[in-house]
């Protein structure tokens, strides 16, 4: 199968680098469009705000506070996100491989799939960390949603596993 538009989902995990080698040499390979995507969650900030002013040694004043303070974490991961995919994209260009880069707020593996379909991606490739057991459980799997999930076919790259 020839792959016309690649759709790498990034994290900011260390197998990125390991990602994004294996999609630089596929992407050139297939001479295919690549797009770099990398999805920010947003923290649980808020879910301090129902507690203010509740007795439990919050300060009313934190809940005028906390929408500013998540405001900023986010732009400041947007920032972050913006700065490591345009880093991939140079590396992508200099291979000759046409590269757009895209972010966005949300789950990854939902926001991910959605993109794929919209973009009319026919493969998707992401990382996978070697979650196992209850930590795979409790934070789930990007890597596993998408394979359920995609439009299309899906390329998952085991990055190293850790020394346990």
């Amino acid at each position: 199968m020839t792959y016309h538009k690649i759709l790498a989902a990034i994290d900011r995990s260390p197998q990125s680098d390991f990602v994004i080698e294996q999609v630089l040499d596929l992407a050139e390979k297939e001479k295919a469009e690549l797009m770099l995507f990398h999805a920010i969650q947003v923290e649980a900030l808020a879910e301090i705000s129902p507690m203010v002013g509740t007795g439990m040694g919050l300060s009313p004043s934190l809940g005028r506070e906390i929408p500013e303070l998540q405001r900023q974490r986010l732009d400041g991961q947007i920032q972050h996100t913006k700065e490591i995919l345009q880093e991939y994209a140079s590396m992508a260009m200099a291979r000759n491989i046409p590269t757009i880069c895209h972010h966005s707020v949300g789950d990854p593996g939902v926001v991910s799939c959605e993109l794929a379909r919209s973009w009319g991606a026919n493969l998707i490739v992401v990382g996978r960390r070697g979650r196992k057991g209850m930590t795979e459980l409790l934070l789930g799997s990007v890597s596993n949603y998408i394979t359920h999930h995609a439009p299309c076919s899906v390329l998952i790259v085991q990055g190293a596993l850790p020394v346990t």
